[in-house]
């Protein structure tokens, strides 16, 4: 009879099964993987970095051990676990023996440990077992000892769930071998009883992309682990995990390869694991997924751990590869997805032209910090515990912030990671200067009020989508600010309305910020240009009347991890500004922001004018002319041929008929004598003809 092995589902002998044609390639990336390890020189004292690549290491060398029986795999296997298992202790500057590289080493090592302990000598096995137990209780009692103020109770949070994995499957690996085993596996069970509870049913994660990558894998370690070792299946019963998939899809650029890096992003390329969509696929019978996992294994792997600024990186996680990769799963093209994607938890919204590589993608965010489940329920638990639960230090102050990807290249850039959050190193609008309060920590919403919050306004029908995020709350109190309304109207045309809704108390300076790679240039009057390789950004900046549009220079440098203070990256963007040049209690800014290819791309003319207290544009391309109107003092629209007694409005026209059109807070328009709505007021009513 075959040992059940710990994290692994299948009889042994149906994994070997399933590597017998090395054709699928998950063997061939396990033994090459495992190659490099033989020319790695191990120190004897603990590095002076992070040490998590051990314990992926052990993983993989142990695997391929006990899939071929080979003597050099667990000589390896075991030069890796025993060196650091004579450290005394795991980790380097911070939290040491308690945080993440204690517990990347506590998983790998415990899964390694159950699988060539009985072909370790009884002193190998008694070093490693005790170090086990030594570490196992360390991160125990310093779970216990900070419960309420400590990453043990900080349900939405990467340490959180890394940390409870390494300690629960050291607990599952040891079983009666230590008697207090039970207490940690039962420690690790309650609390992520609660963590798949209380994450976002529509599957966002407000860290981003690469803490989902780097985090959310150990909601599907634990959940893997869970389910092998005790039936139950979270799988089956956490909609994040359900969903979460899709959230990561939408969050890449175009070209699938780079990510749209709000929140704490290193980089725009440490966002991948095909592991994690492996496991997806396998999980859910999820055709994007497979897709996905087989596209990223194929073209990016190799580019994704060599650029990927996050340790240990793509290419140790090839033992999670063959474990978790179903072939039976078939792939499915996403262009059956929708293009336009809403997540109400985080307020996130996503439009893109295609699923081709070299797709408009257009993304905007506002909504409460970490998300509205989190934010309610980490309220309810403090205030019933006395706890403090929410984690938000990889949360950005960037409500109403935008990014913008068109033919495989930035436009329009976040930051992407600080350690000194401000609001003006995004693509927002500041206030003389200022943003949100308390900015410039690393969690500034450690003591924010409960009302401190944005939203997102969305409605999207028939080729007519609307973002309009509302973000006034989030910025600091003496700036007075009553209303921040960002309305984001596209039309499936290729461009893209802004227009900006401020008011205060008090006059003001607004200053409207977009950041890009490279420097702007003014082409005529109102219209600038923004030139990245294969693409350029046309802004035309059609309001206020009496402006400034100027440049500037916006660094960011941060240190990647306390871990090694002399590794830090820097983000240089320069940015446009756009400014009132009277102050003013008041604002509106108009822009509208067109994409285009660097060679070949159909040119379009706008025309600005004012009316009758409405301002609004023309624009006129080859298939379409649109015309939008906004009046900023009451909700009424009449210039020229149109009258509606909505705030806003925008008409389609192609081949000189309506083709479509939308407004907000109306109920009744006519066009050139003609009545295209009329009857009950809707906040948003788009209508196709």
């Amino acid at each position: 009879m075959n040992k059940k092995y710990l994290f692994i589902e299948q009889d042994i002998d149906t994994l070997r099964k399933k590597i017998k044609n090395t054709d699928n390639g998950f063997f061939t990336r396990l033994y090459e993987q495992c190659r490099l390890y033989s020319s790695t020189q191990l120190t004897k004292e603990h590095p002076k970095v992070s040490s998590t690549f051990m314990g992926m290491a052990a993983a993989n060398l142990s695997l391929a051990y006990i899939l071929t029986k080979q003597d050099h795999y667990l000589e390896e296997a075991k030069r890796w676990i025993l060196t650091g298992c004579k450290y005394p202790h795991w980790g380097h500057a911070h939290l040491v023996d308690v945080d993440l590289s204690a517990s990347w080493l506590m998983f790998g090592y415990s899964v390694a440990y159950d699988w060539i302990k009985d072909d370790l000598t009884e002193e190998e096995r008694t070093l490693i077992k005790e170090k086990l137990i030594l570490q196992g209780e360390r991160m125990y009692d310093f779970a216990v000892k900070t419960k309420g103020e400590g990453w043990s109770t900080a349900f939405w949070q990467n340490h959180n769930w890394i940390n409870l994995t390494g300690q629960a499957a050291a607990g599952y690996a040891l079983g009666e071998e230590y008697e207090h085993s039970k207490v940690w596996t039962e420690y690790a069970k309650e609390n992520f009883k609660i963590v798949y509870d209380v994450m976002a049913d529509d599957g966002s994660d407000y860290e981003g992309v690469v803490y989902w990558r780097y985090g959310a894998m150990w909601l599907l370690m634990y959940a893997h682990l869970l389910k092998e070792r005790e039936g139950f299946n979270y799988f089956e019963h956490s909609k994040f995990l359900q969903n979460t998939f899709y959230y990561r899809l939408y969050q890449a650029a175009p070209n699938l390869e780079e990510i749209i890096n709000y929140g704490d992003c290193h980089d725009r390329r440490s966002g991948h694991s095909a592991a994690m969509y492996y496991k997806f696929a396998a999980e859910y019978n999820n055709g994007h997924a497979q897709k996905l996992a087989n596209t990223v294994r194929d073209e990016f792997l190799f580019r994704e751990q060599y650029e990927s600024g996050v340790k240990p990186g793509i290419l140790p996680e090839a033992w999670l590869e063959l474990i978790w990769s179903d072939l039976n799963v078939e792939e499915e093209e996403f262009d059956n997805l929708p293009l336009v994607k809403y997540w109400d938890d985080l307020g996130l919204v996503v439009m893109r032209s295609s699923w081709d590589k070299d797709a408009i993608h257009f993304s905007i965010k506002s909504g409460t910090p970490g998300g509205k489940k989190q934010w309610e329920r980490s309220w309810e638990m403090d205030r019933k515990l006395g706890w403090k639960t929410r984690g938000l230090s990889h949360q950005h102050p960037d409500n109403n912030s935008f990014i913008l990807n068109a033919f495989d290249a930035f436009l329009a850039v976040d930051e992407g990671y600080n350690r000194t959050v401000k609001a003006s190193e995004h693509n927002i609008i500041i206030v003389d200067g200022k943003g949100y309060e308390h900015e410039g920590g690393n969690n500034i919403w450690k003591e924010t009020p409960y009302e401190t919050r944005a939203n997102m306004d969305f409605s999207s029908e028939n080729g007519i989508t609307l973002a309009c995020g509302e973000a006034s709350k989030m910025y600091a109190k003496e700036l007075q600010l009553k209303e921040y309304f960002r309305n984001v109207i596209y039309t499936e045309n290729g461009h893209f309305y802004m227009l900006d809704q401020l008011k205060s108390e008090k006059e003001h300076t607004y200053s409207w910020l977009m950041n890009s790679d490279t420097v702007f240039k003014k082409t005529e009057e109102d219209r600038y240009l923004i030139e990245n390789g294969p693409a350029k950004l046309e802004v035309f900046t059609l309001y206020p009347e009496k402006k400034s549009v100027s440049s500037k220079e916006t660094n960011v440098r941060a240190i990647m991890t306390t871990q090694e203070p002399d590794k830090y990256r820097e983000t240089k963007m320069k940015t446009m500004v756009i400014e009132n040049t009277e102050k003013s209690k008041d604002m509106y800014f108009f822009n509208i922001l067109k994409p285009q290819r660097t060679f070949g791309e159909e040119e379009i003319s706008v025309t600005k004018f004012q009316e009758n207290d409405c301002f609004g544009s023309v624009i006129e391309a080859k298939t379409y002319r649109e015309t939008f109107l906004f009046n900023p003092l009451k909700k009424e629209v009449e210039v020229g041929d149109i009258k509606t007694d909505a705030k806003w409005v925008v008409i389609v026209e192609t081949e000189n008929k309506i083709s479509k059109f939308g407004m907000n807070s109306g109920s009744s328009l006519t066009f050139k004598g003609e009545k295209l709505a009329e009857g009950n007021k809707t906040e948003n009513l788009f209508i196709k003809k």
